[in-house]
């Protein structure tokens, strides 16, 4: 019997995806990539939105209907997130949630009469993962938050924080190093509260320090920390950019709301003061081309046109870089679904709005760039024969030329548009020397 893995949702939901088929790998269970091919349908869901627990619907239904008498199970967050709703579709033959992989693992070792038993945690099923045509690897450190913001059904599928040891995750990055990996995504549910839950205790500092004394030719990616750790650490985020040569100049800080009654509606755990008193600090004793990401719910229960208008404010205030924009659809057993909702189409034209606003000011901030000469690592393929690639800042530069995946090239500024960077390719840098001294050290 061969298993047929799909992922839908973040980078945690995909690196869960890995211990996965490292596991089944281990095991000796046989993995392909078709539907086709496959005896056993793993989906491993999304959940935190409506439309996209539509889609993972919508994907069950078809794989139902298409392989009637295959087996189908679901894990990742829905299952937990709406219990209701997939218990009456009945479209899944068993579900787990989040914190259940091992549970899953054991189902299916129990399909094939396989009468062993295997640690997720333990970093030497990842030897099992063939190596894909990317060069970039998404890396869970720790699952679940300290928080209990009032419309995330996340906190209900993933709990509190559950953090991997720095020992482990230095375990980690050696062996997707030495894979040839060069892009690391550092994800969780949130960064920040990393590590609150090891004994002796450890934080976010601890592990980005570790992470800097790894000895590779690699660079990180920083996954979303709310504001209240950013700002909690925020000296040491700064020499920690200022020295290291590991971590692109990139955080992704989700604000939600510029209005502090909203937020604490949302029972967010900070305040406006935070987030732009991070992102001030970050631009002015680093670089003006530091790169912010955040996210904006619209519509969020009893906001008023007085919170949307701070909300606007903020966003021209900060001038993040990529901004997010969740129009509010309330999910199961969370509070903001028991308050009164704002009508749909105020939601709309206020999400609109502000789409306008943002578009506006991500080419801002794209122009900054202009007349930049300086390497980017190509770490996607783009549209109609193009490659996307990440500078220092993880700005996104769209190039064409005779380049591939892992390249590291030279290229100069040609246009700007809201979400990318049109560029030339003036000169190829290769090798591993490319990555350190020419790449990273770019300011």
């Amino acid at each position: 019997m061969n298993v047929y893995i799909k992922t839908f949702g973040c980078p945690l939901n995909k690196f869960d995806s890995l211990k996965i088929e490292g596991a089944l790998r281990y095991l000796g269970i046989p993995i392909t990539d078709t539907e086709i091919d496959s005896d056993i349908f793993i989906i491993n869901s999304c959940g935190v939105k409506k439309q996209t627990e539509d889609k993972v619907i919508d994907y069950l239904r078809n794989l139902k209907r298409k392989y009637p008498n295959k087996k189908i199970i679901l894990t990742g967050c829905l299952p937990k997130i709406n219990p209701y709703r997939i218990k009456k579709e009945k479209i899944c033959d068993v579900d787990f949630g989040p914190t259940q992989l091992g549970d899953l693992i054991k189902y299916i070792t129990d399909q094939y009469g396989i009468l062993r038993d295997i640690d997720l945690d333990t970093t030497s099923i990842f030897d099992y993962i063939p190596t894909s045509n990317t060069i970039t690897y998404p890396l869970g450190v720790s699952s679940g938050c300290l928080d209990k913001c009032s419309f995330c059904g996340t906190k209900n599928a993933r709990g509190y924080v559950k953090s991997i040891p720095l020992d482990k995750v230095e375990e980690l990055i050696k062996k997707i190093v030495k894979r040839g990996y060069k892009e690391i995504l550092l994800t969780s549910t949130d960064l920040g509260a990393y590590g609150y839950d090891l004994r002796p205790r450890k934080n976010f500092i601890h592990l980005l320090r570790k992470i800097n004394e790894i000895e590779g030719k690699f660079i990180v990616r920083i996954g979303m920390a709310n504001p209240r750790w950013i700002y909690k650490w925020l000296d040491e985020l700064i020499e920690i950019f200022s020295t290291s040569n590991k971590f692109y100049h990139f955080l992704h800080i989700p604000v939600q709301s510029g209005s502090d009654e909203l937020l604490k509606k949302m029972n967010r755990g900070h305040g406006t003061e935070e987030y732009i008193e991070s992102v001030k600090r970050l631009r002015e004793e680093i670089g003006i081309h530091f790169s912010i990401s955040t996210d904006i719910i619209v519509g969020y229960p009893g906001e008023t046109d007085s919170d949307f208008q701070k909300t606007l404010d903020i966003i021209e205030e900060s001038m993040p870089d990529y901004v997010n924009i969740s129009k509010f659809f309330p999910r199961p057993n969370t509070p903001a679904k028991n308050m009164k909702q704002i009508p749909t189409n105020v939601i709309k034209e206020r999400s609109r709005e502000l789409s306008k606003l943002t578009d506006n000011i991500m080419l801002r901030r794209n122009l900054l760039w202009k007349n930049w000469i300086g390497p980017i690592l190509i770490n996607e393929y783009g549209k109609n024969g193009s490659f996307m690639g990440r500078n220092y800042a993880y700005k996104i530069f769209v190039v064409r030329g005779n380049v591939d995946i892992g390249d590291i090239v030279q290229v100069k500024y040609v246009e700007a548009h809201s979400t990318w960077i049109k560029g030339d390719i003036v000169e190829t840098v290769y090798g591993d020397g490319g990555l350190l001294e020419s790449y990273l050290n770019v300011y």
